[in-house]
């Protein structure tokens, strides 16, 4: 997430440091923020108002199960219009029930609107959003110390009772030691261009999801691959005025996530897949965007404190449904946090 003016006047030592500014630090710092603590947001992917490296939930489709977007209403009846909307979609692919001739109900976040407003709503409520890439962890120095995260470039470090990882993919680099079962994959996407003799496909159509993404399958598959391996899944989406096309997953043997797959070899793969589906698809114009996005093997997001690591880290990373898991995972865990930063031999922040 990034803020339109952004707060850097942060008090050391903040109460809790929250790495990471996507849909999973943006609204755990909302929920701790609630709690009556005093958090520091830092976004290394934002530089001021304008995103350098867009957080994999800036491409995310936003969709959410039909049972899920409770959550999202009452974000919205406590902080205002942060872009979730009741949709429906037809879903594609094999195990869409009957071959996706009705549309099923969903609900949808757009993430441009929650991109502009939820940093709104974080300045409101006195959240400090630092712009600032953390290069380094350092654990508290005997008791009663405080972490210390270390900017890259140098600077002043800032310090925290506190620290949530919450950086997707970047969190292995902070901590070495998270569990192997926090993993990362590059996922890219189509973003189609309007021209001016319309869509390929006539009147706008409901959104296209997979009845079942095969994403999942290739994720739980992850610790045993021997050599980097790569799905597609197709989908088409509203995005602004233009729209987002299909998914393609590339998963690499190991932890580390390693440079960015070949783009061009990884667009033509998902041309080539989504051309049966839809065969304008094949050229049609538009550009390809591809981020690296964590998830954990086995299904379940890491929420709560870092194992084997001194008190005070926590983890909140790997989800593979963000927009559907993110809402109701993030207040027990702010719960988690208050509580134990109501225990630490911390002054009151």
């Amino acid at each position: 997430m990034r803020a339109a003016h952004p707060n850097d006047g942060c008090n050391d030592p903040v109460e809790v440091a929250v790495i990471g500014g996507g849909l999973a630090g943006g609204l755990l710092a909302l929920e701790l923020a609630q709690l009556g603590l005093g958090v520091a947001l830092i976004d290394g992917a934002s530089s001021g108002t304008t995103p350098s490296h867009p957080c994999a939930s800036h491409w995310s489709y936003g969709a959410i199960a039909p049972l899920a977007g409770g959550r999202w209403a009452q974000l919205q009846r406590r902080h205002g219009d942060l872009g979730w909307r009741r949709r429906c979609f037809r879903p594609i692919g094999p195990g869409a029930p009957l071959a996706g001739r009705f549309p099923l109900p969903c609900s949808r976040v757009d993430g441009g609107q929650l991109q502009h407003r939820l940093p709104q709503v974080l300045e409101r409520l006195g959240v400090c959003q630092r712009f600032v890439r953390v290069a380094r962890l350092q654990p508290p120095v005997g008791a009663g110390a405080p972490w210390r995260l270390q900017p890259s470039g140098g600077g002043e470090a800032l310090e925290a009772w506190q620290v949530v990882l919450a950086a997707g993919a970047g969190c292995r680099a902070l901590w070495p030691e998270l569990p192997e079962r926090l993993r990362v994959s590059w996922a890219g996407v189509l973003l189609l261009q309007p021209q001016g003799d319309g869509w390929p496909w006539g009147a706008a159509p409901a959104m296209r999801l997979p009845a079942r993404f095969s994403r999942l399958v290739l994720e739980a598959r992850a610790p045993e691959l021997r050599q980097e391996a790569w799905q597609v899944d197709p989908g088409l989406i509203p995005w602004g005025d233009r729209w987002l096309a299909g998914q393609i997953s590339l998963v690499r043997p190991g932890l580390e996530l390693g440079d960015p797959p070949d783009p061009a070899l990884q667009e033509r793969r998902l041309r080539e897949a989504l051309a049966p589906w839809l065969p304008p698809l094949a050229h049609w114009p538009g550009s390809f965007q591809q981020v690296p996005v964590s998830f954990c093997s086995d299904g379940q997001p890491l929420v709560g404190p870092v194992p084997g690591a001194p008190p005070g880290l926590w983890a909140f990373a790997g989800f593979s449904a963000a927009f559907t898991a993110v809402p109701g995972a993030a207040p027990a865990l702010a719960c988690a946090v208050h509580a134990a930063a109501s225990l630490s031999s911390a002054p009151p922040g």
